[in-house]
């Protein structure tokens, strides 16, 4: 019954009654004292156990729902969040004791579900927030079994809450999302999956607001940050139970001995049911004996301190053993991977058979929405340890790794800033195969440098994507990664090595301009001694060392400096070579910061020419230096010329990329400032906001371009007094 209603009945009754005896009592003559006591009583008496009753509270079954406005300020879910798997046991008496600690707290509230691997504390998790999903209240689903899962967790979920900036690093995230977190008036719930250092958790908890945190764990200790629910296997009855929803059959004491020897553990029984469903179908009983021959002990080493549950690896390996060849060979793949799910896009369609076999053996899960195909962490550890003795996990790691580098290698450039999420689940995929390789002793360095090889490669690549988006931020530590992998197989002055430092060098952020120009005076020093004066990796270092001087405050300096690389690259190179290209448009881009923006428009124009001749007229770079020659002639102070190339420009890049690319919302910030230098006020106010709002639905609140576009939109408003 709805609470207003019980209030109403609460109130209503005792007063009507009330009335009815005040009108006897007149009409039988009654004195007024007498009157009074009487109605006081008739009042009273139905009175207090009905406000009592109108005073309970309801039943918990997860935190309050969200009024509708505050569903709006955050996004439902965030992150991945399993969904309920075939045969599923509630087991209620766990989920209420979730709710008790949840509703028991008038602050923030950490719950910390801890147990054994496999005993089933993720679907726990994830029961209880698909609940809250479906009543309004909003989810965030990180992962943290490390200290770069868990930070990229909170980097996502700080970008999807739009409240991350652009030169936060992963300290100051944490804190806006846990200032964020107490600030918030409603419900809201952040699931934390596998965590596995309680100190790392501390600085993100929230100590007070609405915010519910709950944490799934092996690790005991979690009990000084949290309300610890112990989660342990299934009792026998909900293991039976599960074994005859999932395989079939109304005998459940046939399954009895099975559960018993696979300890009741919840992964080791999905794995067993999904084995005796086939195809082919297996009986119990054989099933039994085939699980009770497998030699363990040979398949795989005991790890120290935290040994695998009795039965659980027999089943693994049993499954493993039932699927194809290229179906085992995927899930090795997979198990070398990021821990944060694979991306269904990253497998192709030629896995979607493979990935189908593999379900159906219970060896990988999906996410709710099928996108992303997760492998269980105790199966991750089984099918790597398994590879490493029989020495196969190189090759692993090297097929995974060309997947990897396929999926960013394919990405052209005019796609790079629709791909971006690939590109970034990419090299943490990346990050996952080195640390996977990190396990090979010094011997087998020549055994893993293919592997290593390939994954450089794919850091390289990435990086290179997101230095293309003016991303500084993501690109540095993928940078920073990529000289460091370099630098373990191969000397200093290697031409990979120095090509990895050039890379660096073009991600430093903006605020280090300094240490970019330094290193790229290095890079070109040591390519000058290793390649020669004249080899174009060299002239391309000098051209940067030289553009690097721009963003130091030394146009002048830059532009001397350009001017000569530009003859030696005239001289060396064939007036096509993407070097010389480069050099020249970055030739006449400082020549408008020098104060010459007449020969900036010139060089623009030759350039222009040239690209559209060698590439076409539609060529996208050939589009973005027309884009240019208009800045150009607006920095000459022609702002009438500038605004009609410009909308010239942008009538074919929307026709060529699309209207949302970002080089194409460059041209129309670039247009939107000449309207309003030519003092075509109202049009300068529409163009800026068309592309300040297009600006943050495409690249993000946080990026450079967005916020300099808002800070003309808002100088604009201000100048006309407009709110």
């Amino acid at each position: 019954m709805p609470h207003w209603l019980k209030v109403t009945i609460a109130a209503v009754v005792p007063s009507t009654a009330g009335v009815l005896a005040w009108w006897i009592c007149v009409a039988r003559g009654l004195a007024l004292d007498t009157t009074s006591i009487v109605v006081g009583l008739v009042v009273l008496l139905p009175g207090t156990p009905l406000a009592i009753w109108a005073g309970q509270a309801k039943p918990n079954t997860g935190p309050e729902p969200a009024p509708e406005a505050d569903r709006r300020s955050a996004p439902a879910v965030i992150g991945e969040v399993p969904r309920e798997p075939k045969a599923f046991q509630p087991r209620p008496d766990l989920s209420k004791r979730i709710d008790k600690v949840f509703s028991g707290h008038h602050a923030a509230a950490v719950c910390a579900l801890a147990g054994g691997r496999g005993v089933g504390k993720t679907h726990l998790a994830a029961t209880y927030a698909r609940v809250c999903i479906d009543q309004g209240v909003p989810v965030a689903w990180l992962h943290a079994e490390t200290a770069g899962q868990l930070h990229g967790s909170v980097d996502r979920m700080a970008a999807e809450l739009r409240i991350r900036g652009e030169g936060d690093d992963a300290a100051t995230v944490t804190r806006k999302v846990r200032a964020w977190l107490q600030e918030r008036r409603e419900p809201y719930l952040v699931v934390i999956d596998n965590a596995t250092d309680p100190d790392l958790l501390a600085s993100l908890l929230p100590s007070h607001g609405r915010a519910r945190v709950l944490i799934t764990t092996n690790d005991q200790s979690f009990e000084r940050l949290a309300t610890l629910i112990t989660v342990e296997q299934f009792s026998e009855e909900e293991a039976v139970s599960y074994l005859s929803m999932r395989v079939g059959g109304d005998e459940g004491d046939e399954f009895r001995p099975l559960a018993q020897e696979l300890d009741r553990l919840p992964l080791a029984l999905s794995i067993a049911a999904a084995a005796l469903v086939g195809p082919p179908r297996l009986s119990c009983a054989s099933y039994l004996v085939r699980l009770r021959t497998t030699p363990v002990e040979v398949l795989l080493t005991r790890p120290r301190g935290e040994p695998y549950p009795r039965g659980v690896a027999q089943a693994i390996m049993q499954s493993i053993g039932e699927i194809d060849p290229a179906s085992a060979h995927l899930l090795g793949e997979l198990s070398a991977l990021s821990t944060s799910g694979v991306g269904l896009d990253l497998l192709g369609a030629e896995a979607q058979t493979a990935l189908s076999r593999l379900a159906g053996r219970s060896l990988v899960t999906f996410s709710r929405d099928d996108t992303t195909a997760f492998v269980h962490r105790l199966v991750r550890r089984a099918v790597r340890e398994q590879a490493m003795r029989d020495r196969t996990l190189a090759q692993l790691i090297e097929t995974a790794a060309q997947r990897m580098r396929a999926a960013v290698e394919e990405i052209p450039d005019k796609d790079t800033w629709r791909k971006s999420p690939t590109i970034m689940a990419v090299a943490g995929h990346a990050t996952a195969l080195w640390e996977a390789m990190e396990q090979f002793g010094d011997d087998d360095s020549a055994h893993v440098q293919p592997a290593a090889e390939i994954v450089l490669r794919v850091w390289e690549v990435a990086a290179n994507h997101l230095i293309y988006l003016n991303d500084d931020i993501r690109a540095f530590p993928i940078a920073q990664s990529l000289v460091a992998g370099r630098e373990k197989f191969l000397p200093a002055d290697h031409p990979d090595t120095l090509t990895a430092l050039f890379t660096l060098a073009r991600s430093y952020p903006a605020d280090q301009a300094s240490q970019a120009r330094e290193l790229f005076q290095h890079v070109a020093s040591e390519r000058a001694q290793v390649l020669g004066d004249d080899h174009p990796d060299t002239l391309l270092a000098r051209s940067w060392h030289a553009f690097s001087h721009t963003t130091a405050g030394r146009p002048a300096e830059a532009l001397a400096l350009l001017d000569q690389v530009v003859t030696d690259q005239t001289r060396l190179l064939d007036p096509g070579h993407p070097t010389l290209l480069q050099a020249r448009f970055s030739q006449a881009y400082v020549c408008v910061d020098a104060g010459q923006p007449d020969r900036a428009a010139d060089l623009f124009e030759r350039l222009a020419a040239d690209h559209e001749r060698l590439f076409g007229v539609d060529s996208p770079d050939a589009l973005v230096i027309r884009g240019r020659v208009a800045w150009a002639h607006a920095a000459a102070g022609r702002a009438v010329e500038a605004a009609r190339l410009y909308e010239v420009v942008t009538t074919a890049q929307e026709r060529v990329i699309g209207a949302d690319h970002p080089d194409t919302l460059i041209t129309l910030h670039g247009l939107a400032a000449a309207y309003e230098a030519a003092g075509r006020a109202d049009n300068a106010l529409t163009g800026y906001e068309g592309v300040a709002a297009r600006f943050e639905a495409v690249m993000g609140p946080e990026q450079t371009l967005t916020k300099t576009a808002k800070a003309d939109l808002e100088r604009v408003r201000r100048s006309l007094h407009h709110p």
